[in-house]
């Protein structure tokens, strides 16, 4: 176990749109590709932090981009290696930069949506032959279960690798949205909460490989989504006076950098504030009777009202 480790969301950039992850999904955008600028954390205020803080391992990971994406990638592996410095690496396996893991060690998860014949459903536009060639890279998959994805258990099974199943993200109740990053919403995809799944392991979601792929524009879906069809004019919350809000969420202590260079306690409140660099949302559209809505709010509090850390 180390001690000394820290999560660092080095790049905004990323090779592939998904929808449903924070690039394409926040709590006041739906309708594709949010409007996020490229940028990429100083290699130098990076290198300067580990030597100071004595950092044995580096987890990187990235709120809207891919880490392997980084423009400083291989500067940053070298330096990792010239250290004894561990590295761990959450992508999406479809990065060219792939490549580099041939002359530099690290230990590569794979986050996907998809595999044979799921991943065009979850990522439209793209195929699946880059991520099966580059599984060579990865040492764990974590699969993010839809019931439209579910055929690909079988598939993701036997790729030999280390596997994790995990609930797909939803917007409400066992629901997500998929769109191009244009912004045509194509279709709904559904979680696992009508299915009868006691454990999320391969035995108990095998027998659900061949369960109808039902790919519909939902009356449901229309109701949540026309609520979003007027882009928001917002504040980014480096710009923002949010009022004081008591913090009393219990996360637990991992030391978390963003891409703009900020120093997080936990790993929520810098997903929280990095979303909300992006001026795509408002205070007053947060509902204060809504308790995930508060539970932001209360973070982005504590940022805006507070002297900012950064390395």
């Amino acid at each position: 176990m180390y001690m000394n480790k820290v999560f660092l969301d080095v790049t905004t950039k990323n090779c592939l749109f998904n929808s449903i992850e924070p690039q394409g999904s926040y709590l006041f955008h739906r309708f594709g590709k949010r409007v996020i600028p490229e940028e990429h954390l100083d290699i130098d205020l990076i290198t300067n932090y580990i030597d100071e803080e004595n950092i044995q391992q580096i987890i990187l990971e990235s709120v809207f981009g891919d880490p392997l994406e980084y423009k400083y990638i291989e500067e940053l592996f070298k330096y990792c290696k010239e250290n004894t410095i561990d590295i761990v690496i959450v992508c999406n396996g479809y990065s060219d930069n792939l490549k580099l893991l041939e002359e530099y060690n690290a230990y590569v998860l794979f986050k996907i949506y998809g595999l044979n014949k799921s991943f065009d459903i979850i990522m439209p536009g793209y195929n699946t032959y880059t991520l099966i060639n580059n599984l060579k890279y990865c040492d764990k998959i974590i699969y993010h279960l839809y019931e439209q994805n579910l055929c690909d258990v079988e598939h993701v099974y036997k790729t030999g690798k280390e596997i994790e199943f995990v609930k797909g993200p939803l917007v409400h109740s066992n629901i997500n949205h998929i769109f191009t990053s244009g912004g045509e919403w194509l279709y709904d995809i559904n979680g696992l909460d009508n299915l009868d799944i006691k454990n999320l392991d391969y035995e108990s979601l095998l027998p659900f490989k061949n369960i109808k792929i039902n790919l519909n524009k939902t009356m449901k879906g229309y109701h949540l989504l026309k609520n979003y069809v007027m882009p928001i004019k917002g504040q980014s919350i480096l710009d923002t006076n949010v009022y004081n809000i008591e913090y009393k969420e219990d996360y637990s202590k991992q030391i978390s950098i963003s891409y703009k260079g900020h120093i997080f306690n936990t790993i929520e409140e810098r997903n929280a504030v990095s979303n909300a660099y992006i001026p795509d949302w408002r205070v007053d559209l947060f509902g204060t009777n809504i308790g995930y809505h508060n539970s932001i709010l209360s973070m982005l509090s504590k940022f805006a009202n507070n002297k900012k850390i950064s390395i």
